[in-house]
C-alpha cells in the first residue's frame, strides 16, 4: 500500500548535522490546523491547550507518586483488623468512573 503526501517529490534530503534544512509549505499544508504567520517562520505553534497539559504534567511530576502516610495508615489498621472496606462507597465511586469514562469516550467522537 502507497500512499501519496502532497507537495514532497519523494528525493531524499541530504543535511550535515550543522546544516539547516528549510522545508517549503505546499498549498495544502496546514489546511487541518492553523498556519503559522509568515513572520514566525514556519515554525510550531502551541496551543493554550497544548500549554496548560504541559504545565499540569509538570506539577504532577514533581507530586509523589505514593501517599506514604496513608500507605502506613491502612497497612497498620490492616495488622491490627481495624480495616472496613466501605462496598457502598467503592461502588459509588466505580459507577462515578464509568460515567466519566462514557462521557470522554463521547466527547472524543
Amino acid at each position: 500500500m502507497t500512499s501519496k503526501i502532497n507537495g514532497l517529490d519523494g528525493k531524499p534530503v541530504k543535511a550535515s548535522e550543522t546544516t539547516a534544512v528549510a522545508r517549503a509549505r505546499s498549498s495544502t499544508a496546514g489546511e487541518a490546523g492553523t498556519r503559522a504567520p509568515p513572520d514566525a517562520g514556519g515554525g510550531v505553534q502551541i496551543t493554550e491547550s497544548a500549554r496548560q497539559l504541559a504545565a499540569l504534567e509538570a506539577t504532577l511530576s514533581r507530586l509523589p507518586q505514593v501517599d506514604e502516610a496513608r500507605v502506613a495508615r491502612i497497612r497498620k489498621a490492616i495488622d491490627e483488623g481495624s480495616y472496613t472496606i466501605d462496598a457502598e462507597a467503592t461502588a459509588t465511586k466505580l459507577l462515578v468512573f464509568e460515567h466519566d469514562l462514557e462521557h470522554l469516550e463521547r466527547s472524543a467522537r
